[in-house]
């Protein structure tokens, strides 16, 4: 016996299923996707897979489990993607930079650019894209260029030298599309030395067409900038900090070749008190804060007293410094907890690498690098602890007194001539808008 149907509820009565709600049904919200409907063809496909659950079949065969879960998105009818206006390129010599983000911000909406490039790319390519014009029953090949279809549909055809006959889809193209259109790519970014006895794919205009074309010579060059401009920004993040200022250049570029960059949330605990670093860490952007832990007393009702560990801020690390060398090549424990203060990008240096260095590199590092609160006493500490804790109870006798100051005169803030708003302004007094 068939599996019962699925029945078709409207989502405004039922859970969001893969995230997916009716839009007839709800108002959009960012960050959701939509259905329109539901296809019950494929609901009856989904009910006729051999091997469901049903009444004379107490359990799913684990066959038929994964084609239900592999199909049954499929019954969700969904919107075609709506894109901005496409503008018209214009060439890259003479591209603004309005154009470029315009650009860039469209060409990350194409899932095919998208899976192909990375983000780092597409800024560069935003500014060296071309956009080709081809009228129909025109063939293009797609060796040494990557291509995109931005308007027109067109036809897989054999490779340059061979006879004009229609092949079938590559494997990395849908099978159930026998046209490209729209979003469509085809085409290598591979030298023709490289495509040696391999298929590339070209194409035949079933339409006019306008296509994005990205040629291996602008890949190759883009990926060769990218490469340069993130070994001279290692560089700066790491001559900036103080104790490697007056390295030499050769030396530099060593620790340039194991650096990566790796970000980390707001309070995220780079390290741990008692602890032995894992990374050596440079920043290029963010706040860490710098904790020590103290012992303290804390008063409960009844004159009773609880000791309680406490963490006190001690300081700050910022861009232009460095933290974890002396841990790691000294197999020393942190003497402080370093956790973010906002959002940090490092430059990483993982424990493996620093200690596969050369002995040379590493000596180097030990006589120019610096533990964190090297000459901090328990005393400093303890006196850091006392005055925050007076800055504390100051401050809560300081609003004690004003809040009782305020009610024994009955003004209560917020009610009554005590409401004060400040949107409101004096017109008479506006000044005029600055011009942009």
């Amino acid at each position: 016996m068939a599996a019962r149907a699925p029945a078709a509820v409207c989502s405004k009565d039922a859970a969001p299923l893969g995230s997916l709600v009716c839009s007839s049904c709800s108002a959009p919200t960012a960050g959701t996707n939509y259905f329109l409907g539901i296809d019950y063809e494929n609901v009856q496909k989904l009910c006729n897979i051999s091997g469901l659950q049903s009444r004379d079949n107490p359990q799913s065969t684990p066959e038929a489990h994964c084609e239900f879960l592999q199909q049954y998105r499929k019954i969700f009818i969904q919107p075609k993607p709506v894109l901005p206006k496409l503008p018209v390129f214009a060439s890259p010599y003479y591209r603004t930079r309005s154009e470029r983000l315009i650009t860039y911000k469209i060409l990350k909406l194409l899932p095919a650019i998208n899976k192909r490039f990375a983000d780092e790319e597409l800024k560069d390519l935003s500014a060296k894209i071309i956009m080709e014009s081809w009228e129909k029953s025109c063939i293009v090949y797609g060796y040494e260029s990557f291509y995109l279809i931005l308007r027109g549909c067109a036809k897989p055809y054999s490779l340059l030298g061979e006879p004009l006959r229609p092949i079938h889809p590559p494997p990395w193209l849908d099978p159930t599309l026998s046209m490209l259109s729209f979003g469509d790519s085809f085409g290598s970014l591979l030298p023709m030395m490289d495509n040696a006895g391999h298929k590339v794919l070209s194409v035949l205009t079933e339409s006019n067409c306008q296509l994005i074309k990205v040629s291996t010579g602008q890949f190759e060059n883009i990926k060769e900038e990218i490469i340069v401009r993130n070994f001279t920004m290692k560089e700066k993040v790491i001559q900036g900090c103080r104790n490697y200022q007056h390295w030499p250049k050769l030396s530099l570029s060593k620790l340039v070749q194991l650096i990566h960059w790796k970000k980390y949330p707001k309070d995220y605990v780079l390290v741990k008190e008692g602890e032995i670093s894992s990374i050596v860490g440079f920043i290029k952007s963010g706040q860490c804060y710098i904790f020590k832990d103290i012992e303290g007393l804390e008063k409960l009702p009844l004159g009773q007293v609880k000791s309680e560990v406490k963490h006190i801020i001690m300081g700050k690390l910022s861009e232009n410094h460095s933290f974890g060398e002396i841990s790691i090549l000294h197999r020393k424990p942190f003497t402080c907890t370093l956790i973010t203060a906002t959002e940090v990008e490092l430059g990483v240096i993982s424990e493996r690498d620093i200690l596969g260095l050369e002995e040379v590199y590493r000596m180097l590092i030990q006589q120019t690098s610096e533990p964190i609160l090297v000459n901090l006493t328990q005393e400093e500490v303890n006196n850091r602890y006392i005055s925050l804790e007076k800055e504390k109870q100051w401050k809560r006798f300081k609003n004690k007194v004003i809040k009782e100051t305020i009610l024994y005169r009955g003004i209560k803030p917020g009610v009554g001539k005590w409401n004060f708003n400040c949107s409101k302004k004096d017109n008479s007094k506006k000044n005029p808008s600055p011009s942009f």
